[in-house]
């Protein structure tokens, strides 16, 4: 299968990526930083470099896909940020995916969030 993953090699992407290829499967990921493009590779995934707000790129990268795994991702001094809407944030990232997944017609989405994950109570997006 060929399967985007979003979120770079973090604490998830990096184990996932490696177990994938491991099974055969052809791994896309995605990072905002140029300088993690050595390691996807070194790894025996293809790497995509850009920002998970632009959605021709997203659309570009999951074009061809059978699977994509989505997670929103900001930048962890952002979120501890008063100033910050984590809320608006997390939103704006999941309707560019949902723009890019529909427009290159990927058919499996695997989407992770976290929102409240550091709670015990009140978990998730508020309704």
């Amino acid at each position: 299968m060929n399967i985007v993953i979003t979120g770079s090699l973090g604490n998830i992407g990096k184990p996932l990526t490696y177990q994938l290829l491991h099974r055969g499967h052809s791994i896309t990921v995605i990072s905002s930083q140029a300088d993690r493009k050595n390691s996807i590779e070194d790894l025996g995934a293809k790497a995509a470099i850009g920002s998970i707000h632009d959605t021709d790129f997203l659309t570009l990268t999951f074009k061809g896909t059978d699977v994509v795994y989505l997670i929103e991702v900001i930048d962890p001094a952002d979120f501890f940020d008063p100033a910050t809407d984590v809320i608006k944030s997390y939103s704006a990232i999941a309707a560019n995916y949902k723009q890019a997944v529909t427009a290159a017609n990927v058919k499996k989405v695997i989407h992770l969030s976290s929102i409240g994950a550091h709670t015990t109570e009140g978990n998730g997006v508020p309704r």
